[in-house]
């Protein structure tokens, strides 16, 4: 009973002198801080990448997700992965219209949509008079398209006219190339088209794309009467797997079925896989750099301060307590360094909508970075632990440095 009671003593007497030599050292730590400053901006940068890497796939994510309908179908030709690589034919889409399974409206119309979707060049003057050309992702749409956008708002302008070389630019666009607006005349496939309206669909992928009157994107890029994808409404979702048994068994069709939401999630898994294998590896090289800063920081410090140590020891202070302190202040240092590197990301890049290759459509697609307090828990989690990694060996030369060396040293 007595050795348990001493024990128990003995564990809160070194926890109350970790306690006093972790102020202690807090306290004089502004006189390392230059010293230290290494460690900080090597631990802020690597806390700066992850956070951005974790920000991009979280916003592209977002934006992804966000789009598509539950009980939308799309359908593309077997074999493509993209609207990009499809091409239907208008029978097709009777075949598929003609289903009892679709939705229909009062006049007993089916709720089908026929959209083809073009990689195309845009040029256009910026504020400067420059000639710039951007790589943008065209849509051909018809009416029957806005029964599959219920969200969609336009909020500049109005909607293009049939017929006529007018365009809807998405908001996200907007945002990024600012010339474009309302009004103004760019070129596409070497003809001029009117921006007529700037529409917002709740930050989803169609932000990304230009809108036009499909007949007239058939004619200027030369597709004849050909598609590239069909959206259907149906009744029940969950007709689907019955409904795709009954469409590949038809012999007049070679199609590829599915839910409009599945077909975009698809695509951010790996948009954002690619970023994943880019960013992650880098980050690693650089912790690996920030922990051997925040080792030889930790080193150098206890170096410096041997005799004081020596002297802490001589007293009373056990080696735990003081090996305790050393880490405590590696992870202050963790923990200014992460602070500098995820505060200036929050503050100027949240919410800031950024551009990427998307590699399925050829175009650009926007998004917005995304840093909430999940992203930046994880980013200063990592920070710390390279702290603490980087603090480790350095406790143990402190627990085992000799007294009367140190002090005659």
């Amino acid at each position: 009973m007595s050795n348990s009671t001493n024990f128990i003593e003995q564990f809160f007497i070194n926890i109350k002198q970790a306690q006093a030599l972790t102020i202690i050292n807090f306290k004089s730590f502004p006189q390392r801080f230059a010293a230290s400053l290494v460690s900080i901006l090597s631990i802020g940068c690597v806390a700066a990448v992850i956070l951005s890497v974790l920000a991009m796939t979280e916003g592209m994510m977002k934006t992804l997700e966000q789009s598509g309908l539950d009980n939308t179908v799309l359908v593309m030709r077997a074999g493509a992965v993209s609207e990009l690589q499809s091409v239907m034919f208008p029978a097709e889409m009777n075949i598929l219209a003609n289903n009892s399974k679709i939705i229909r409206d009062e006049q007993g119309k089916a709720q089908v949509s026929a959209e083809m979707f073009v990689n195309a060049e845009v040029s256009f003057k910026n504020t400067l008079g420059e000639q710039i050309s951007e790589s943008l992702a065209l849509r051909g749409i018809s009416p029957a398209t806005m029964k599959f956008r219920p969200n969609l708002k336009i909020v500049s302008g109005k909607l293009f006219n049939t017929g006529v070389r007018q365009l809807l630019i998405g908001q996200a666009i907007a945002r990024r190339m600012p010339e474009l607006s309302v009004g103004r005349t760019i070129t596409l496939g070497g003809a001029q088209w009117l921006i007529n309206g700037i529409f917002t669909d709740e930050n989803s992928v169609f932000e990304s794309e230009l809108w036009a009157d499909i007949g007239m994107v058939q004619s200027d890029y030369q597709r004849g009467n050909t598609i590239q994808s069909i959206r259907l409404a149906l009744n029940n979702i969950n007709d689907l797997a019955a409904l795709e048994k009954e469409w590949q068994a038809d012999p007049r069709l070679n199609i590829r079925v599915i839910t409009e939401k599945e077909f975009f999630v698809e695509q951010g898994k790996s948009l954002t896989r690619l970023i994943r294998w880019l960013g992650f590896p880098v980050a690693l090289v650089m912790a690996l750099g920030a922990m051997v800063a925040a080792l030889n920081t930790m080193y150098a410090a206890i170096t410096s301060r041997s005799k004081e140590i020596a002297t802490h020891k001589a007293i009373g202070f056990s080696p735990f307590a003081i090996s305790t302190s050393i880490l405590c202040e590696a992870l202050l240092i963790a923990l200014i360094g992460g602070a500098l590197g995820i505060l200036p990301l929050y503050l100027i890049f949240d919410g800031w909508t950024a551009a990427t290759q998307n590699a399925s459509s050829l175009s650009q697609m926007m998004f917005n970075f995304d840093i909430n307090l999940q992203l930046i828990a994880q980013a200063m989690t990592l920070a710390l632990v390279i702290g603490l990694l980087g603090g480790l060996l350095p406790a143990f030369k402190a627990m085992k440095l000799s007294v009367t060396e140190a002090l005659r040293d």
